[in-house]
């Protein structure tokens, strides 16, 4: 099988790129920003070529070159922060990239698959009443980046039912890992790390612990990716979530006891958001009915394997 990569450096990008290695495929793909290459240090048998998705030209020529079986597409400006700063850049990116592919795959009559990596953020704000949250759930997205992916998943869908295009969309939820960046998760293991290494006091600073989040280990969600290949049904849009909520409270108690020293933990202000979900927690139904896909990493290798990249890379 030979799969394209868009975002192959990134954080799902790297670990999808040795899940298909490993499953016996030809990998390519393409990357943007250069210090996210470390995450495909020691990575052999791939190639990958530096091009940004909004270069209509060379999307086009190296699609055409590779002439893929499956495109995985998840290049993207993925920072709701950022894209209030950046809209522009963010729906072009987003949006205007998204066309690039799909334009490139019809102009040159490819046969060939697309998973679109679409977000949770399409719904917006959901309420406790609102959770699991289906695919039927009205999207009001609340900043640039969840409406870029609002329109990257209807041109998926327009693409399909216009051109009977083989698209496959998964609209992701919470993931984490080992290599995630900027994320809860990630901020509190990189803390412990670096208590542990003695680069920063003892102390833990955090912001509200209330909330609950469905989070979902990045190996599973590769897994969700290949399953959506295999067996997601052709223009359909899936949850891609464990359909499980776990309090950020229990995931940091779950972190402290892996840690290797004594930690305090104490509130910044500065941490806390004016307004938080109270809960963000997709129903997967329709993707394990279709596809057979369940998570089956627990959240303390999760943990652990996030630690123990952390005191490694420090």
């Amino acid at each position: 099988m030979r799969s394209w990569i868009t975002g192959m450096s990134g954080f799902i990008g790297s670990h999808l790129t040795r899940a298909l290695l490993e499953a016996g495929d030809e990998v390519h793909g393409i990357y943007n920003e250069a210090w996210e290459m470390y995450r495909l240090e020691g990575v052999e048998g791939h190639t990958i070529e530096k091009c940004d998705i909004r270069d209509r030209e060379k999307v086009k020529t190296l699609i055409e070159q590779f002439k893929p079986d499956r495109i995985y597409h998840l290049a993207a400006q993925s920072f709701p922060t950022v894209s209030y700063k950046e809209p522009t850049l963010t729906m072009d990116t987003n949006s205007n990239g998204t066309i690039n592919v799909f334009e490139t795959v019809r102009e040159l009559d490819l046969d060939c698959r697309i998973f679109v990596a679409c977000s949770s953020a399409e719904y917006g704000l959901v309420t406790p009443d609102d959770v699991p949250t289906p695919e039927t759930h009205p999207l009001k997205p609340l900043h640039p980046y969840g409406v870029s992916k609002v329109a990257q998943d209807l041109l998926a869908y327009q693409y399909f039912k216009n051109y009977g295009m083989d698209t496959v969309r998964g609209r992701i939820f919470n993931t984490t890992g080992p290599m995630k960046t900027n994320d809860v998760a990630s901020d509190f293991t990189k803390q412990v790390a670096s208590i542990e290494k003695g680069l920063q006091d003892p102390v833990m600073r955090v912001g509200n612990l209330s909330g609950e989040r469905d989070i979902t280990d990045v190996r599973d969600m590769v897994r969700a990716f290949q399953f959506s290949m295999e067996k997601g049904v052709k223009g359909q849009v899936y949850n891609l979530c464990s359909s499980k909520a776990i309090c950020i409270q229990d995931l940091l108690d779950e972190i402290l006891v892996q840690a290797e020293v004594e930690i305090k933990v104490e509130k910044d202000p500065a941490l806390m958001r004016p307004t938080d979900e109270p809960i963000i927690m997709g129903d997967n139904t329709r993707f394990r009915t279709d596809t057979g896909w369940a998570p089956e990493v627990p959240i303390k290798d999760t943990v652990k394997d996030m630690l123990d990249f952390w005191r490694g890379h420090l």
